[in-house]
């Protein structure tokens, strides 16, 4: 069967008009070309037909799965997982070697070695199933990647002593630093690598070191010598890239691994996927009425999912929530009035305009009902190493959990409230904890306080009080920068009131808890996005380079007890973000600028290479002057050159600009206007210098790096349209109120009506900037499904693809600069 791109299915939709075959296979950025055209085709129509669309994929390409119906939860997650699918940057989630290429330029210096076309790959004859799967990985890597034909064999010989020449040997003894656990030696000579683990999980390790080495090289080519290689921190949590495998997980440097729908080919799952239901999970009969909850595919799905971190050695956690929440006349809340706890105060139920309750944690029957539950699945998943919990403001329901009609801090339980909120939440993770360790003593239940500061923990931003009263077998897990507070100038105090990566971390607060966990023995964890920030939410990988190597050396050097770096509502789409932590997980770590030119260059080539370095440095600066944390999911910080400029502000916004809930895309500026304004035209003067940078690195790209390359580039581009477009938006709204006050007025003076025409001019400036910087905008996304709105893959899903919007929005702006405003410039007399 014939394979249709799917940007080809761009060019139909958006009328581009000519598209080079190398560009259709890479997903490049173009201009217009000939071959395809689609004048009478309406880019719904278009959509339309793409979404009905099977067999534009090869037919080797799809997992089977991809079209069972069972697989998708909704229509739009078809069209999500198949739209994705189709795109050019999927390779670099489904297949990790995908972003690696060998530079046919590069030649080894007198210090350095090659590894040869025909090389062997040699295991010990009695060698265990994981060292034979990472020699074919590695295998696989070489030939894949570096354009090799090695082979993998078991000698008689014994190894360690007589390699020969030409090998690469593989042994999970006699290596690494014999008092760290999982550490390794790779010893390279002229004719032969040795790779040596302290264990077996050492040697995994070491492979995984020995392709990332290579792959940086961008060629087969090492330095000769020896090296010991030590963790820098013991416990290393990803998550398996969407649509990717456990091999992908393990060579992005993680050791363990949250158990998600990720890997699955026809879905679209996150870590915080409903399939981790406490209800859905549970074999308790504490509680009858809850069984119709009971999904019986649940622990079958989970187990096949910890099947692949078994292979692989990997400790594995799932994390869980207790949702649903109920109805007042729930059968087991009259069957059991005693387990009713507070009225739920959240966005599903209110909108529902239906009053619902939640279990409360506290009740004798409750308890039996989650220790026997957590029991039940430490049971059915061997080797289950923890189970996550928040605890803060969602999902994990208690008493204490944004009760309606309580003030914060308070509940309107009488038994809970009775107790206090640092108790009761306490009291859940430690009956947890006591079931989990009845079946694996070493269990740990990992309470993520997130939003508790603002939900419960009032006056206590760090939970002292709540930590203090864990017992063991509870972790504290906690994001690295969350709730802290950067001064900025200006009087901007910027909370970082989710993800960010203005701060490197660890904050001030992780610090407290740092503390106050240690100093009761107790495991911290900290966690981070590998490529979501809110500083830009809408980027698939926020593209601040430098500040996403800072944050990989604070995971591996903060002193916590272990790095988690996952998207917790979004799959990993496998963005360089996510992949430079594992360069800095290991001891020796790279020097830091070193490693980013290096990485730059395995990324764009040689010659475009030191380009993006410099484009990651402004898009870094940027960062400096980013005075808030947008909201979520809305307004012009998401959706950038798809938001209208709101020049008239009583004209009512078409349906283009509304989520497929109906809610708007749309809101007005936020903070201190004019002082943000400032601060938003200096990012986008910032993010102008790397837009440069990607200009002149786009006209020596080499070709061999085009996917890599284009899949960065389109952040970057992405990343400095949306905030040219906030600059303008803030500015023009500052404009308009001005103007618009100002003509209202009677009897202007004649300093008033200059005043009125300066600004006018100011603004038609700024509405015909942003016109420029939207069509600008367009191509970048046409070519990059990541970025379209209409799939919600990094946030709400839109009722239209962003390119539609972003035309609808050229449309109003287009009315606005010829008539509108004129009309207003008439009245300034």
């Amino acid at each position: 069967m014939q394979a249709v791109n799917y940007r080809i299915i761009l060019a139909l939709l958006y009328r581009q008009e000519t598209m080079t075959a190398d560009e259709v296979s890479d997903g490049a950025v173009v201009g217009p070309i000939a071959e395809v055209k689609a004048p009478c085709l309406t880019p719904r129509a278009s959509w339309s037909i793409f979404s009905a669309m099977k067999t534009p994929l090869k037919a080797d390409s799809v997992s089977p799965a991809c079209f069972a119906e069972e697989e998708y939860t909704t229509p739009r997650s078809k069209e999500a997982c198949l739209a994705y699918r189709a795109s050019p940057f999927a390779k670099l989630s489904m297949d990790y070697f995908a972003r690696f290429s060998r530079d046919p330029q590069a030649t080894a210096s007198e210090q350095e070695m090659c590894i040869g076309k025909t090389w062997r790959i040699l295991l010990p004859v009695d060698a265990p199933p994981l060292i034979e799967l990472m020699a074919g990985h590695l295998k696989d890597f070489l030939n894949q990647a570096m354009g090799l034909n090695v082979t993998v064999e078991r000698p008689n010989p014994e190894l360690v002593s007589k390699a020969a020449n030409e090998t690469i040997t593989l042994c999970e003894t006699k290596g690494g630093d014999p008092n760290t656990a999982e550490s390794f030696t790779i010893t390279i000579e002229p004719k032969k690598i040795l790779v040596q683990g302290k264990d077996i999980d050492g040697l995994r390790e070491g492979v995984v070191k020995l392709a990332s080495l290579i792959g940086l090289r961008q060629a087969p080519i090492l330095e000769s010598g020896q090296q010991v290689y030590k963790p820098r921190v013991p416990i290393r949590v990803g998550a398996v890239p969407w649509m990717g495998s456990y091999r992908d997980l393990v060579f992005m440097g993680y050791n363990a691994v949250i158990l998600s729908g990720a890997e699955s080919k026809g879905s679209f799952r996150a870590v915080s996927d409903p399939i981790f239901s406490v209800y859905g999970l549970s074999t308790s009969d504490a509680i009858p009425e809850l069984k119709d909850l009971r999904n019986p595919v649940a622990f079958a799905r989970l187990n096949q999912y910890a099947e692949g971190a078994r292979k692989y050695h990997l400790k594995f956690y799932a994390f869980l929530d207790m949702r649903p929440i109920f109805v007042e006349d729930h059968p087991a809340f009259k069957a059991h009035p005693d387990i009713r706890g507070s009225l739920i105060y959240d966005d599903e139920t209110w909108y529902e305009k239906k009053g619902k309750y939640i279990l409360c944690t506290e009740s004798a029957l409750v308890r039996q009902y989650i220790s026997e539950t957590v029991k039940g699945l430490f049971h059915a998943l061997p080797g289950l190493a923890g189970i996550g919990v928040i605890i803060g403001g969602e999902v994990f329901h208690h008493c204490f959990m944004r009760p309606y009609g309580a003030e914060k801090g308070h509940t309107t339980c009488p038994r809970c409230e009775a107790i206090g909120h640092d108790a009761v939440v306490a009291n859940l993770c430690n009956y947890m904890a006591d079931a989990a360790r009845q079946i694996n003593p070493a269990a740990e239940v990992l309470a993520w306080p997130y939003s508790a500061s603002s939900v419960w923990s009032i006056g206590d931003p760090a939970q002292l009080g709540f930590i203090g009263k864990l017992k063991p077998g509870v972790a504290i897990f906690t994001d690295i920068v969350k709730d802290n507070t950067i001064n900025k100038p200006d009087g901007v105090n910027k909370l970082l009131w989710d993800y960010s990566i203005d701060l490197p971390g660890p904050g001030q607060i992780q610090k407290q808890q740092l503390k106050a966990c240690h100093d009761k023995g107790l495991n911290i964890y900290f966690k981070t996005e590998p490529e979501l920030a809110f500083e830009a939410s809408k980027l698939p990988g926020l593209p601040c380079m430098d500040r996403w190597v800072a944050r990989a050396n604070v995971m591996a050097s903060s002193a916590g007890d272990g790095a988690w770096v996952f998207p917790w509502f979004v799959p990993c789409f496998g963005a360089s973000t996510a992949e430079v932590f594992n360069y800095f997980w290991w001891q020796p770590a790279p020097d830091t600028e070193k490693f980013l030119q290096q990485f730059a260059v395995r990324i764009a080539g040689q010659q475009a290479g030191p380009h993006l370095r410099k484009a990651w440095h402004f898009a870094s600066q940027a960062i400096d002057f980013s005075p808030e944390l947008g909201p979520y999911f809305t307004g012009v910080y998401y959706i950038g050159p798809a938001h209208p400029m709101c020049a008239d502000p009583n004209a009512k916004l078409p349906d283009e600009f509304k989520t497929a809930a109906g809610a708007s895309f749309v809101c007005a500026p936020t903070g201190n206007i004019p002082i943000f304004a400032k601060f938003y035209r200096k990012m986008a003067a910032a993010l102008t210098l790397a837009a440069k940078e990607i200009d002149q690195a786009d006209k020596v790209v080499s070709k061999t790096n085009r996917l890599a390359y284009n899949a960065e580039t389109s952040n970057i581009r992405w990343f400095y349209h949306t905030f040219r477009s906030t600059a303008n938006y803030y500015e023009a709204c500052l404009l308009r109120d001005k103007l618009l006050a100002l003509v209202k007025k009677q009897d202007k003076s004649p300093e008033e009506l200059a005043e009125a025409k300066n600004l006018y001019t100011q603004w038609r400036k700024i509405l015909l900037d942003e016109k420029k910087n939207s069509i600008e905008s367009i191509p970048v996304m046409a070519a990059d499904i990541r970025l379209d709105f209409y799939y919600g893959y990094n946030g709400a899903p839109g009722q239209f693809h962003g390119p539609e919007m972003i035309r609808k929005k050229l449309e109003i702006l287009e009315t606005e600069i010829n008539e509108f405003l004129p009309s207003v410039q008439a009245k300034n007399r």
